[in-house]
């Protein structure tokens, strides 16, 4: 009996454990559910997002004088690509599958531009002997060349790719990495689960 008393211990605390996780993952089931019906107004959030980040770069270049790098215009293709799938599925606002399609797709884009910024941060961190010397403008590259070594001209990086601006102390690609990061979570989140209950009471 004794013995048996370490036992009924170690499965009391087993169960408890498990218990603990049960409620955790209803808890954390709720939330996606609560989250993914607000499906409509979380898509056009993440395009106002999106455009939000676009008016502050343009800010960055016209205002403070901070000119982009071909990498930096790519960066901003990849939102403005983003913003309006994020617009489409907020206008749109499919329903289940076509919903997970949305998904995948803001999470694709997101997963491009996270490419690119993160191309651009690994040009910022090379030794000054090992910079890419500068190159023509994209109007020049995009007018002389196939768009397909155009952008490989591009992702190869220039010289005025390695400039590094901050901003709060952070580089603007490692800013850039974390909106896209952040938003193609956020997207695929939002898309990717089925409500039980629309926030405006009916099912979805």
């Amino acid at each position: 009996m004794i013995l048996d008393k370490p036992l009924e211990l170690g499965l009391g605390q087993s169960s408890g454990n498990m218990a603990e996780l049960s409620v955790a993952d209803d808890v954390t089931k709720i939330m996606l559910e609560g989250l993914v019906g607000w499906r409509r107004p979380l898509n056009l959030v993440g395009a106002a997002v999106c455009a939000a980040l676009l008016v502050f770069a343009y800010y960055l270049q016209f205002v403070r004088g901070m000119e982009p790098c071909p990498l930096c215009v790519f960066q901003r293709i990849g939102f403005f690509v983003l913003g309006g799938a994020f617009l489409i599925a907020g206008v749109r606002a499919p329903l289940r599958g076509g919903a997970r399609v949305y998904a995948l797709v803001l999470l694709a884009i997101a997963t491009v531009g996270s490419g690119l910024a993160g191309r651009h941060i690994w040009i910022q961190s090379l030794p000054p002997d090992q910079i890419p010397a500068c190159g023509p403008g994209l109007d020049y590259l995009f007018e002389t060349f196939s768009v397909g070594e155009a952008v490989r001209m591009v992702l190869q990086g220039s010289g005025e790719c390695a400039q590094v601006d901050r901003l709060l102390g952070i580089s603007l690609p490692a800013w850039s990495l974390t909106g896209f990061v952040a938003l193609g979570v956020a997207g695929a989140l939002v898309n990717w689960g089925r409500p039980r209950l629309h926030p405006f009471g009916f099912s979805r």
